[in-house]
């Protein structure tokens, strides 16, 4: 009977690693660009998000030197054929504006939209 409750603690333990790990996703921005109001060096990221409402989350980006910014982004939940980043430059200027995972993409918030 002592084996029920630890096989049960543990599958709840692999379950909220699982939901944790949905919620975050490792990226390399291979140039330097903004993301709103912050310029991120090229790098390694992890980012993780938490939604503020439904098509709404806030993006919380961690750089390799552990520094961490905050943006909000627009949602698209959904399978993704391909997970990474999209820049595009606008007036000489890289920015980050898009953030593909698997199961989602990020629409940032970096108000240069009419520019695309």
């Amino acid at each position: 009977m002592r084996c029920i409750p630890g096989f049960a603690l543990l599958s709840i333990l692999f379950s909220a690693t699982l939901m944790a790990a949905q919620n975050s996703q490792t990226f390399y921005l291979a140039t330097a660009a903004r993301a709103g109001s912050i310029q991120l060096p090229r790098g390694i990221y992890e980012v993780t998000w938490s939604a503020t409402s439904k098509s709404r989350v806030t993006l919380t980006i961690k750089t390799e030197d552990e520094k961490t910014f905050k943006i909000l982004s627009r949602v698209i939940e959904g399978k993704q054929d391909r997970t990474g980043v999209v820049t595009s430059v606008v007036d000489g200027v890289s920015y980050l504006q898009e953030l593909h995972t698997s199961n989602a993409k990020f629409i940032l918030q970096n108000g240069i939209e009419g520019h695309k």
